[in-house]
């Protein structure tokens, strides 16, 4: 079998036989293999493509199957990787553990799945594992079909610590303190076999026995738990002319909803409803068509939106993306016009953030605009936020999903006035009687929401807000199953609701674990990468460490990465108490 081997992230494409891994190990430098086992077609790709990106060649499964997982502290990794462990033995599936250099990972044999070679085999996978739970602990984004985990006994050099073997012990015993922090090449765990606990294929059967009569005698119903009527419709049956297109739309839908195995079940049971014309619609024909809405756009699939011309045709009142859709007038240039004469000529002033910084010639901010802010966990994200709309004080509707309102309160007036937490103690334990200062400009929302009831609590404020402030985009709530869509959906309605009642929207998103290690660019914001398309500008902040104690943050740096229009942002910031200064 053949391995993709990487001597760093940046030189990758070595390809060798799986063996050679072995002869890897001691390396002093980042090194990764691929997580899956390949045949030759994988170098015939490669040299076609220049890349393995939209490979599609057979995935093999390795002998071992390596599960990350990480945490926002090795402490927290370790609690994650014991859950994780009790949940392997139950299922009678032996497994290693290695100090990854940050956190863990869990190998399983590949021989506990009973599964032949597949170009989707990796979703299957993926598939059984979430059943059972597994990705409540590791990282899902893993199992991608080339993804490259690092090499055991080799050095993570962000880290400065080896990638290697524990015993059971050794691993409940663990601190940073205890591990020797060098290659244990001399450490060798016995092979592990078992019998397959995962025999897909029986499965399947089980499955299609069971969903059939589900699918066949409610195809009727809507496939989500909110009310998609284009969806709806399209699953009732479509004419002679308009199936292919039809089952592309209601394929990439089902793909966010459902396993696979039950999108084909569903599509099947449709393909055999609407083929009663003369030209037959084949069940080839729906194979290869399913498995585009998996495998285009280098495996993102196809995103079919309110304006696809077929889904808008079958559009209708009573679908909860309706209003927000319609209310968007159809304009002719001369309305176009019209509406840039009037924002020339109106009185309407920008946030710009040269009133804020000295470094920055010109960066403003209109109403209308969303402005996505990513960044790293625990790296004053919603302190930045807090100080600028403290600096400008209009009226701000925050919706905050973090902090108490004890928490809150207490780190604006600390902005406000220059205090610590000292001064602050001093104060309200002499005077009970509250401060002089002036916060009638702000309403804080402590209860999440789904998108769409959004504009309901705005449209509730005894005022309509110039700024609207979400933190965080992912702690909206949501009836999506799948954490793409989610974000996507959320970052969708924000932008309508900017545009409808002219606001400027802050909205804060965590970054993905790549980018943390990696650098963030326009597509970093955990979700989907079309979030950083939804909105109007996205600004990455990054915490600056001090070079002698490296866990603390002696300010931050905020770069614009995206923006439509021409302004750039770079700008590094200082901190005084909760005050930051650029």
């Amino acid at each position: 079998m053949i391995k993709e081997f990487a001597l760093s992230l940046s030189n990758r494409h070595h390809f060798h036989e799986s063996n050679k891994m072995s002869q890897l190990e001691g390396t002093p430098q980042d090194t990764f293999m691929s997580l899956w086992d390949y045949d030759k077609y994988v170098i015939e790709y490669f040299n076609k493509k220049k890349k393995l990106a939209g490979f599609d060649g057979l995935i093999y499964m390795p002998d071992e199957l390596i599960l990350d997982v990480d945490g926002e502290t090795v402490e927290e990794a370790q609690l994650k990787t014991l859950s994780l462990m009790e949940l392997l033995y139950k299922k009678q599936i032996p497994y290693q553990i290695y100090f990854s250099g940050r956190g863990f990972h869990v190998n399983i044999p590949g021989s506990a799945f009973k599964w032949e070679p597949c170009k989707d085999l990796h979703l299957k996978v993926k598939d059984m594992l979430t059943g059972i739970g597994v990705y409540k602990y590791a990282d899902p984004s893993v199992i991608d079909k080339t993804r490259i985990i690092r090499v055991p006994n080799t050095l993570n050099t962000k880290s400065k610590r080896w990638k290697v073997p524990l015993t059971e012990q050794e691993f409940k015993s663990f601190s940073l303190e205890s591990i020797k922090n060098h290659p244990r090449g001399d450490f060798k765990y016995p092979e592990m076999r078992c019998e397959p606990v995962f025999n897909v294929l029986e499965r399947e059967k089980k499955a299609e026995k069971k969903e059939t009569a589900i699918v066949t005698g409610e195809l009727g119903r809507d496939p989500d738990p909110t009310n998609y009527t284009c969806i709806q419709l399209m699953l009732k049956g479509v004419g002679q002319g308009s199936r292919h297109m039809t089952a592309l739309r209601l394929g990439s839908h089902l793909r966010w909803r459902y396993p696979e195995s039950v999108v084909r079940l569903i599509m099947e049971d449709w393909r055999q409803r609407v083929d009663k014309h003369g030209v037959p619609f084949t069940p080839e024909e729906l194979d290869k068509i399913i498995t585009s809405c998996y495998t285009a756009n280098e495996g993102s699939g196809y995103n079919y939106g309110c304006s696809d011309n077929i889904k808008d045709s079958l559009c209708q009142q009573t679908c909860f993306l309706y209003k927000s859709k319609k209310d968007q007038s159809v304009m002719s240039a001369t309305d176009m016009e019209n509406v840039l004469i009037d924002f020339y000529t109106s009185d309407i002033k920008p946030i710009n953030f040269n009133s804020l910084y000295e470094q920055v010639v010109s960066f403003p901010i209109y109403p209308g605009e969303v402005v996505l802010l990513q960044a790293p966990p625990k790296s004053m994200k919603t302190m930045l936020l807090m100080n600028w709309i403290n600096s400008f004080k209009k009226n701000t509707y925050m919706m905050e999903l973090e902090m108490s309102p004890r928490q809150m309160m207490s780190r604006f007036i600390m902005i406000e006035k220059g205090w610590d937490e000292e001064d602050l103690q001093v104060h309200y334990s002499r005077n009970k009687n509250g401060l002089d200062v002036d916060f009638s400009w702000l309403q804080v929302d402590y209860n999440s929401c789904y998108p769409y009831e959004i504009e309901k609590r705005i449209q509730m404020l005894p005022e309509k807000p110039e700024i609207l402030v979400v933190d965080h985009l992912g702690l909206l709530r949501s009836r999506m199953k799948d954490n793409n869509m989610k974000v996507e959906e959320a970052s969708q309605v924000l932008t309508e609701i900017a545009v409808q009642y002219d606001l400027i929207v802050f909205v804060i998103s965590e970054i993905t674990k790549s980018a943390f290690h990696e650098g963030m660019n326009i597509a970093s914001s955990k979700g989907s990468f079309r979030v950083a398309y939804n909105v109007n500008k996205v600004l990455s902040l990054e915490p600056l460490f001090d070079t002698k104690e490296k866990s603390l943050i002696k300010g931050l740096r905020l770069d614009s990465t995206a923006n439509r229009e021409k302004e750039t942002l770079h700008v590094d910031l200082s901190l005084d108490g909760l005050r930051l200064i650029g």
